[in-house]
């Protein structure tokens, strides 16, 4: 995830990636900045109930988050002769899994801040699911973390590096003794981080569409 990462300012941007989303999925046709901007325009008047035409500016500045890494998008989008699509139809950032531990948080603190804003009921459900996904990525970095440091600390780690360069024919009893014990050491660490409780159970991930379904 790039340092620069940020969020939303408002539910005004995540509006107008939903509606330039809906316009260059599928293919069907190519756009224009102006006919992004009435699109755009209109889906804030529906929403917010008055209407004020969006810059040329922040659609551009739309188009170049949703083709970054920023919120993981990584949008397709090409232009041709002053139109824009994506190269991929089948490309939707609905179906964008959101994986990263850094984004979750940040996602989990952007919907607090608009929850004033949203009535939609399942954005409770959302925030839970996400809180619960940002716990599981905790969990899993404070297992491996520990897994790390025990073996960091026993020198195990260089004698793992090292082992390829170790003959078979060549290796002393204390040699395989201790890539025994070593062997032992990683898999009980790794036998640690499977046990963990699994209950209750946590999503692996969630979508971009499951935050989108707060949006009308």
């Amino acid at each position: 995830m790039p340092e620069y990462f940020i969020m939303p300012a408002n539910l005004n941007a995540l509006i107008r990636y939903k509606t330039i989303n809906s316009c260059l999925s599928g293919g069907k046709r190519r756009w224009s900045i102006p006919e992004l901007i009435e699109k755009c325009s209109d889906a804030l008047a529906e929403y917010r109930g008055r209407y004020k035409p969006v810059s040329i500016r922040t659609i551009r500045d739309d188009i170049r988050v949703m083709r970054s890494d920023i919120l993981g998008y990584n949008a397709p989008i090409e232009q041709q002769k002053g139109l824009y699509y994506y190269s991929d139809p089948e490309y939707s950032i609905m179906t964008i899994s959101i994986t990263d531990s850094g984004l979750i948080e940040r996602i989990i603190l952007f919907l607090g801040e608009i929850k004033q804003e949203v009535t939609h009921p399942e954005l409770e459900i959302i925030l839970d699911k996400l809180i619960r996904l940002k716990f599981k990525h905790l969990l899993k970095e404070k297992q491996i973390e520990k897994i790390q440091c025990d073996l960091e600390s026993s020198g195990l780690v260089k004698h793992i590096e090292d082992k390829e360069s170790i003959r078979e024919d060549i290796m002393s009893e204390e040699a395989r003794t201790s890539r025994r014990i070593a062997y032992r050491s990683v898999k009980d660490g790794l036998k640690q981080l499977t046990s963990f409780p699994t209950e209750p159970v946590y999503p692996d991930f969630t979508t971009w569409g499951d935050i989108f379904l707060i949006i009308k």
